[in-house]
């Protein structure tokens, strides 16, 4: 059975943060799997590894969206931040964009970050019982703050606006088939198409793991989400999420 992710939609000129929204409504009331709280503008918006994200009002896509996968178990949650990180590099593909996934889900376009993905997921004994997803997608800004260089947006790329509602749209449908793809279990083909998109794969490159710096190529990404890496010494070294950093 095809499972319709809901179209029902709340619009906020400004709240602290989509995520902290939608787990408040979780707690008051049933929402539709699909769900989404959307803002112009966060006051406490949250990144990976508690980052914050910086956004002009009004000019991004800052969302956050319900998905229920009960049938996940939690050792399977990243493929949920797979299919998420693949619906948004597909949206990008319609505005004829280059896009690539920087593990574990930042988007990007060239070398510069044009969405960022912070999931949270509730647990019910081993299995997932909800999962809100933030996304914070740079639409129609044309200028980012200094202290962060590595930013970009589809206006700076394409060099016109956007209507966001179609982009919203087009994500969600996106989404859609994706998680169709999961909940059916072709989750190989849910891998293999994250590893197509992976940022860096199998080219040298420079890491640090807090203790040493050094040249690796990454070598795959593991079911539960760990970095797979080859050093140029030929050692298979294995990261979970925050014990690794990109030097370039």
């Amino acid at each position: 059975m095809i499972r319709k992710l809901s179209r029902n939609i709340r619009i906020y000129g400004e709240i602290s943060s989509t995520n902290e929204e939608l787990n408040r409504l979780l707690k008051e009331e049933e929402l539709e799997e699909g769900a989404i709280v959307k803002a112009d503008f966060q006051t406490s918006g949250k990144g990976y590894q508690g980052n914050i994200w910086q956004s002009e009002r009004g000019m991004n896509l800052l969302f956050s969206i319900l998905l229920k996968p009960e049938f996940l178990k939690i050792k399977d949650a990243f493929q949920v931040s797979r299919i998420c990180s693949l619906a948004i590099a597909e949206v990008i593909d319609k505005q004829k964009l280059d896009s690539c996934i920087k593990w574990p889900n930042d988007i990007l376009i060239g070398n510069r970050k044009v969405c960022g993905i912070l999931i949270e997921n509730s647990m019910l004994g081993d299995r997932i019982l909800h999962s809100v997803i933030g996304i914070g997608l740079n639409v129609n800004q044309g200028k980012f703050n200094s202290d962060i260089p590595a930013a970009t947006s589809l206006f700076l790329e394409k060099g016109c606006q956007f209507d966001m509602n179609i982009i919203l749209e087009d994500f969600r449908s996106a989404l859609e088939s994706w998680y169709q793809v999961l909940i059916m279990g072709h989750t190989e083909r849910i891998m293999d198409a994250y590893l197509d998109r992976l940022y860096l794969f199998d080219e040298p490159a420079a890491y640090s793991d807090g203790e040493s710096e050094f040249m690796a190529r990454i070598s795959g990404v593991l079911p539960g989400g760990e970095l797979e890496l080859v050093t140029d010494a030929g050692e298979l070294r294995t990261y979970g999420f925050k014990e690794i950093e990109y030097l370039v």
